[in-house]
């Protein structure tokens, strides 16, 4: 698809990670690599994995990117690249090409995912998103973040199931 036809650049004032957790929890499978992302989202992931790689280190944790957003809105967080690149992305690696390129990787699953085989699964899914969104759950402070995420732990891909994420991020600048 043309990076700037009409349709890629409506479908990219859909954050990434939003656009990629639909695709999941379809059962979406197929690489998200750099024609995934806008410049902008492009630039935002480079800086942080430059910052990674001058470190010495080969990883992006979520350390490195910007800290205290459990306590702002899940709308505020949205208009955030670097909100969205976490909850994208999270932990990947960060490697040189040959051409001395920079490509990040991840696996976009969930690592708590549960199977639902029955109709007391669909019970307890439902329960645990309805906890999530009250504040009672795993993870962050309640609200719709909160519920979306056990959302994908029900109907989200299993550990090493979900798509690759492959991001080459052009020219390493030392």
């Amino acid at each position: 698809m043309d990076e700037n036809s009409i349709f890629r650049k409506t479908l990219n004032l859909i954050p990434p990670n939003i656009r990629q957790f639909t695709y999941d929890i379809f059962g979406g499978n197929k690489d998200f690599t750099e024609k995934d992302l806008s410049d902008s989202y492009k630039a935002e992931l480079k800086g942080i994995a430059e910052q990674s790689l001058n470190e010495g280190r080969n990883t992006i944790s979520y350390a490195d990117y910007d800290q205290g957003t459990i306590d702002k809105s899940l709308l505020t967080n949205l208009l955030s690249k670097n909100y969205n690149l976490k909850t994208l992305i999270g932990s990947g690696k960060v490697t040189l090409n040959e051409n001395g390129e920079i490509i990040v990787t991840d696996k976009f699953d969930f690592n708590n995912a549960k199977d639902i085989n029955s109709l007391a699964d669909v019970k307890e899914m439902m329960s645990g998103i309805v906890s999530a969104f009250q504040g009672k759950g795993n993870y962050g402070t309640g609200g719709l973040y909160s519920a979306l995420r056990e959302v994908g732990t029900w109907l989200g891909s299993n550990p090493d199931e979900g798509s690759d994420i492959k991001i080459n991020l052009g020219k390493y600048k030392v």
